[in-house]
């Protein structure tokens, strides 16, 4: 058991030998350097003129299509405040939380950071990501915010980052596909029968009737997590009825042929490309950034989304991402910069144009696309329902179990009971350390 734990001190001795090829501070071997543009004009206009300013660094994962609007916003927020001057650094989502890790070994951290919302309570508990409780409080927004989110950026009844963007699995399916077959589309009150049921009809020889990412990765976890949920389980419960029903109907659909075996190795995007927007899957456990991948390569598909089936609950996990503060030398500034990106009109524009779901249930409500687009809508509407994986410091080593858990009852190298037990053992002593 001990082998497949991941412990701290082993995370901190691969960051502090990373170090030895490093040099200067922790964004050199990240993509890019800092951006051009990133000085607003009035910043200039007070340098030139020798009065006091402040520096700080913010650093992001998203990509360079996504950061167009992002560096926008952070010219304006220099404009507005000319005693603060923000430099910028983009990291590959990849890389962003190794270089974070690195960066907390050598004491060279950005003042202001973006981060997976699962890493947010890790970095907490590290002591790396700075309390912020207090300015949250004094700010008074996050009451504004949908509960999962939030809950994404507290740990021990304390905030250490700020909700920036969100997303939600549920289902899509291919209307193509079910027309043909005379089959009623999934409705938002179906159930796990129903849900079973057409996962076996709509297997042919032509289409699987499921997708879902089966990787042993967090993406794996992303998608095998909810239906746990849904059947009343959680991390810390795995060896319980609830998970054995969960891994049971997975494992079913799997040997059955109700989904294809390439799946154990496959992300969302991948499934996404090669069977779902292909015609030869009739369903899908889909993040709803892949309505941005199917839009922009398969714009012709026919296709819907549900919520989850409902079984105990109909949960689904969020992703997405926070802002942290890892500095407490430019304390002031970097809070500024964080309500400015964080406003109810700021968090709407960036959202809508970078594809994700604002974390503000306000700017949800005056957004036309999240109201009343077909697909989007439904993903606001699972994003109400959603739960924050987690919270915990130990995720990723909690994470791993889980992996294990299923890729160990798909390959037939453990029955359900055998696996969970295992997955609960190690979990329990990842918790209790």
């Amino acid at each position: 058991m001990k082998k497949r734990l991941f412990t701290k001190g082993i995370a901190l001795g691969l960051a502090a030998a990373m170090l030895a090829g490093c040099s200067g501070s922790g964004t050199s071997t990240s993509q890019g350097s800092t951006d051009p543009g990133t000085t607003g004009q009035a910043a200039e206009t007070q340098a030139s003129q020798g009065q006091d300013q402040t520096t700080i660094e913010m650093w992001y994962h998203i990509s360079p299509d996504q950061a167009t609007l992002l560096l926008q916003m952070i010219d304006e927020f220099q404009e507005l405040n000319p005693g603060i001057k923000v430099e910028t650094q983009s990291v590959a989502f990849a890389e962003i939380k190794k270089q974070l890790s690195i960066g907390v070994a050598a004491d060279q951290l950005p003042d202001v950071t973006l981060c997976d919302t699962v890493d947010n309570v890790s970095f907490a508990a590290m002591g790396a990501a700075m309390d912020i409780t207090s300015e949250v409080e004094a700010w008074g927004e996050l009451e504004h915010y949908f509960e999962a989110p939030a809950n994404s950026a507290r740990y021990e009844e304390k905030y250490y980052g700020v909700p920036y963007y969100s997303n939600c699995l549920a289902i899509m399916y291919n209307k193509d596909i079910f027309d043909e077959m005379g089959l009623e589309y999934p409705s938002g009150d179906w159930t796990w029968d129903d849900f079973k049921e057409l996962t076996a009809k709509t297997t042919t020889a032509d289409h699987y009737g499921l997708a879902m990412s089966l990787i042993k990765s967090e993406e794996g976890t992303f998608d095998v997590l909810p239906f746990i949920w849904q059947a009343g389980a959680d991390y810390d419960s795995l060896d319980s009825e609830g998970a054995r029903e969960a891994l049971t109907m997975i494992n079913d659909f799997y040997q059955n042929g109700y989904m294809s075996k390439e799946l154990i190795s496959m992300t969302q995007a991948d499934m996404c490309a090669s069977l779902f927007a292909t015609g030869k899957s009739a369903m899908m456990v889909a993040g709803s950034w892949l309505n941005t991948n199917i839009q922009n390569e398969n714009p012709d598909l026919n296709y819907g989304v549900v919520t989850f089936p409902n079984y105990k609950n109909a949960a689904s996990p969020i992703g997405g991402g926070n802002i942290m503060m890892m500095k407490d030398d430019n304390r002031e500034a970097s809070w500024e910069l964080m309500k400015f990106l964080s406003s109810k009109e700021n968090s709407r524009k960036f959202c809508e144009d970078a594809g994700y779901i604002s974390p503000r249930e306000d700017a949800v409500a005056e957004s036309t696309l999240w109201m009343d687009d077909p697909i989007l809508s439904v993903y606001t509407e699972q994003l109400k329902l959603a739960k924050a994986r987690g919270p915990h410091p130990k995720w990723p080593e909690i994470s791993s179990a889980i992996q294990f858990a299923y890729q160990d009852v798909l390959s037939g190298a453990k029955s359900v009971d055998d696996a969970l037990k295992q997955a609960a053992a190690e979990v329990a002593e990842i918790i209790s350390e």
